[in-house]
Parts: C-alpha cells; structure tokens; sequence
C-alpha cells in the first residue's frame, strides 16, 4: 500500500479561498450598512398627502397664497434680506414670515430666516450665512397656511419675484 503524504489543514489553499469569500461578503454588506446609514434619504417638501400607496400633491397651499393676491420681490443685501409683499388685503398680513433658502441638492445646506414686518409689506431680516446662488426661495407664514415660490438666478444680489407656485 501507497501511503499519502497529508497536508494539515492550514497548508491548503482551499479553506483560505473559502474564507475569503465569506469575509468579502461580510465587508460589503458593513459598507452598504454605513453608506446606507450616514446617508438618510432628503425630506420631501411641498404640499403632499398620502393617500392609497401613493403621495399626492394637494396644493392647498398655494391655492391659499392666489385666494389672498399674494405676491413679493425679495432682495438680499449682504447679511440682509428685505421683502415687499404686496396682498389683496395688506391689513391681514403676518407680522412674521418664514423664508426657506432650500439648497439645490441637499438640504443640509438650507437656510431659515424669520423676517420681522417693519412697514405695510415690507418685511426684514438678517442671515447667518449667505444662500446657494440656485436656492429655491420658499416665503410663508409662520404657521405655513400659504407660500410664495421663487429662485435665485445664480446671483445673490438680484431681486427675485416671489409668486404662489407649486413645489
């Protein structure tokens, strides 16, 4: 009889191999984990409702901001943001507003200022930080029952027209 001379175990390449490929599987589902993870989804803005399995865009508020005339030219000067809204009815104006800088991508960046009214229509307030050229301007009352929409045009100094529109 022909004795075989046996390796040990660890002198096998197979069950490295073998090991290997679990510990692949292992790394690349903790990297799904941790991008998955550090990366929630964005929070949809507008006016959406969930009916069925489905969301649905319900544009009540916008419907709102046409019922009461509402339009507004925003100017950002520096750190200062100055609106002149202009109401069917200027007498049923806010005496603060909320304004939205969202950032184009990610809403991380977003800015919110809450502007204080000075005179019939004109609302000012002031910025910690300057907006993204590309922001979406979103002006409403501070319990959001309407807005204005609007965009910045990639200069920060430019007035923009503010009109009730849909997100």
């Amino acid at each position: 009889m022909a004795e075989t001379d046996v390796k040990p175990w660890y002198k096998e390449p197979w069950p490295f191999i073998l090991i290997s490929i679990t510990g692949l599987g292992v790394v690349a589902g903790s990297t799904l984990a941790f991008i998955g993870l550090s990366n929630p989804p964005e929070i949809v803005s507008g006016d959406f409702e969930q009916l069925g399995r489905g969301l649905t865009d319900t544009n009540v508020r916008t419907a709102q901001a046409r019922a009461l005339g509402l339009s507004g030219v925003l100017q950002i000067d520096g750190q200062r943001v100055i609106l002149e809204l202009a109401a069917t009815d200027a007498g049923s104006l806010p005496d603060s507003l909320l304004i939205q800088f969202q950032h184009p991508a990610t809403s991380d960046l977003d800015r919110v200022v809450v502007l204080q009214r000075q005179s019939a229509g004109r609302y000012d307030g002031s910025l910690d930080e300057a907006p993204h050229p590309r922001s979406r301007i979103v002006v409403a009352d501070l319990p959001q029952s309407w807005w204005l929409a609007g965009r910045l045009d990639g200069q920060i100094q430019t007035a923009v027209d503010l009109v009730p529109k849909r997100l």
